[in-house]
């Protein structure tokens, strides 16, 4: 009997758990055609970096790629499961989960692809993949798992024509000359090159930048005893807020650290999220979000000490507001800032301005002729709250009728919009095992 083909669509993370699962099927497994643009298939953006002193900030205990494995990773490092391992180590594991799911001679076939997909079409019970190369690749399904898409620059920088440094560019950065240096952004990303830049540079101020100069905060420093119990709220929103404030002063009452309270809550997100009217999506993103995510996004205890250290140092120096002007004199960029909530600005200068903003969610803000053409043709369409692309429940993506797409599914970042808690290892291995499970039914 042949096999079934499924064409996976990026190669990071997302879509090298998918691909894993789908050939551990037994029987049932399919083809697995897996299309990655960058050189490296398995570590994506997040954990394809060369610094090993950018840390996973999540333990080794619960990062492995199958869901009915969690402990996978833990065993493949060995020693203590309760650190927090280097990024490139990770990005080494996954580069070996898909070596060793690739079945020998008689069994499911995995093929690599690397290029650039530039559209995806229907045709008859199939979809076909254009390729940037010109060729082009038929399935019987399709996953789009792109990952996260790159920063788009602050208008600002964009108008002014200046040139923001890609903040996994380690050439870039090491070439910087002496001076200081401004970071975009104040979340995980600017951690990661605030570390860097402290430990390369001798000299020389960090500025991080924010709208409201709010940095990640950190782990702790040995894990909870026990899993804490998920944390049910009410809706609507306001009420949420309240409950879930007045559960949090409680517990910290009792001694509990308040990362039980974000851990008890982020074990019921995806669903309150979904219980979620439009409107109040968008009120969390507009006013809760930025709290969220410095709370929920924690960085390593290691990382978060080094940060700690840098400002006391008065190397570090994490501001509030916006950049006001821009002009750029040689190597040298000229700058004010205005603090947030004030009209005064100041001036100062750097030699290098990194872009940590994140990614740029909303698929209308896309540069990637893959994602213009769904959209520009219907075959998909963005999520009403502007974040990613709008899928069904299953992961399914809706045509811009709102029609579901057979065989056309989303997993990873770019499905955030529909289900929040969408981007870190632990819940994108469940939708992984997921959509495996509905493309490749067991007999």
């Amino acid at each position: 009997m042949k096999r079934r083909r499924i064409a996976i669509v990026g190669a990071g993370f997302s879509g090298a758990a998918l691909a894993a699962n789908l050939l551990k099927r037994g029987q049932a497994a399919p083809d697995v055609v897996l299309i990655e643009r960058r050189q490296r298939f398995g570590p994506g953006l997040a954990y394809g970096g060369s610094d090993p002193g950018h840390l996973l900030n999540v333990r080794a205990s619960n990062l492995g790629a199958f869901a009915d494995k969690p402990e996978h990773f833990a065993r493949w490092i060995g020693g203590d499961p309760t650190r927090f391992m280097p990024r490139t180590r990770f990005g080494k594991y996954i580069e070996q989960v898909l070596r060793r799911a690739s079945s020998g001679w008689f069994g499911p076939r995995l093929t690599r692809v690397r290029d650039s997909v530039i559209a995806c079409r229907r045709n008859g019970e199939r979809w076909v993949l254009a390729l940037g190369s010109g060729k082009s690749i038929e399935a019987e399904a399709v996953v789009i798992a792109t990952g996260n898409p790159p920063p788009t620059a602050p208008t600002i920088f964009e108008q002014n024509g200046v040139p923001l440094i890609d903040p996994w560019d380690s050439v870039a950065l090491a070439r910087l000359p002496p001076g200081d240096v401004l970071l975009l952004g104040a979340g995980l990303t600017m951690v990661d090159v605030a570390v860097s830049l402290g430990r390369r540079r001798r000299k020389g101020l960090i500025f991080a930048l924010s709208r409201r100069g709010l940095a990640p905060r950190g782990h702790l420093s040995s894990p909870a005893p026990a899993t804490p119990a998920a944390l049910d709220l009410p809706i609507p929103l306001s009420e949420a807020l309240h409950e879930f404030r007045r559960d949090q002063r409680e517990r910290v009452k009792r001694g509990e650290p308040w990362q039980f309270s974000i851990d008890r809550l982020r074990a019921r997100s995806p669903e309150l999220w979904q219980r979620l009217p439009l409107d109040a999506q968008l009120r969390f993103l507009r006013h809760l979000r930025v709290w969220w995510d410095v709370h929920r996004h924690r960085a390593a205890p290691e990382a978060a000490s080094r940060v700690a250290e840098l400002q006391a140092a008065g190397r570090l120096k994490v501001l509030a507001g916006e950049i006001s002007s821009v002009e750029q004199e040689g190597r040298v960029f000229h700058l004010q800032h205005r603090q947030r909530g004030s009209f005064v600005r100041h001036k100062f200068d750097v030699v290098g301005i990194v872009n940590c903003t994140g990614a740029a969610l909303d698929p209308w803000l896309s540069v990637d002729p893959f994602v213009r053409q769904l959209l520009d043709e219907g075959v998909a369409r963005a999520h009403p709250n502007g974040l990613g692309f709008d899928v069904d429940p299953d992961g399914r993506v809706l045509s811009a009728e709102g029609a579901i797409q057979d065989n056309l599914f989303a997993i990873g970042p770019i499905t955030q919009g529909a289900f929040w808690e969408s981007t870190a290892v632990p819940e994108i291995r469940v939708r992984a095992a997921a959509i495996a499970m509905m493309l490749a039914p067991e007999a």
